[in-house]
């Protein structure tokens, strides 16, 4: 049931980082980089939150887990970036094809660092 709740907010995340790279860019004319930065930035806070509250049930607040939350989302980026290079590059699949392996490996990547990094169970 957790990894379905993480697969909910990952949903609704991605709608809400989009959303604001299309306002910004739509609404706003602002610059794709911006509009990135800017739908990326509101995008960690709303997954941050969602991953605390309805995936992990987190009530309290910890300090360290905003920045293990950020290190876990590095992480995961930097799996993501590698499997598209090798899939692309060293396999020769398109880039489309490419990146639903790679978004795969974000996906379980970052769910297994915010289940036992970010988020895990004091023992």
């Amino acid at each position: 049931m957790q990894f379905f709740k993480y697969i909910i907010s990952g949903v609704i995340n991605t709608t809400v980082g989009y959303g604001i790279f299309f306002l910004f860019i739509r609404i706003f004319n602002v610059s794709i980089v911006y509009a990135n930065a800017m739908g990326y930035s509101i995008a960690l806070i709303v997954a941050f939150t969602l991953n605390k509250v309805f995936v992990f049930n987190k009530s309290k607040y910890n300090q360290h887990s905003i920045t293990r939350f950020i290190l876990a989302f590095v992480l995961s980026f930097i799996a993501n970036q590698l499997i598209l290079m090798i899939f692309c590059l060293a396999i020769g699949l398109s880039a489309e094809i490419s990146q639903i392996f790679a978004m795969l490996s974000y996906t379980f990547t970052f769910y297994f660092l915010n289940k036992y990094f970010v988020f895990r169970e004091k023992v």
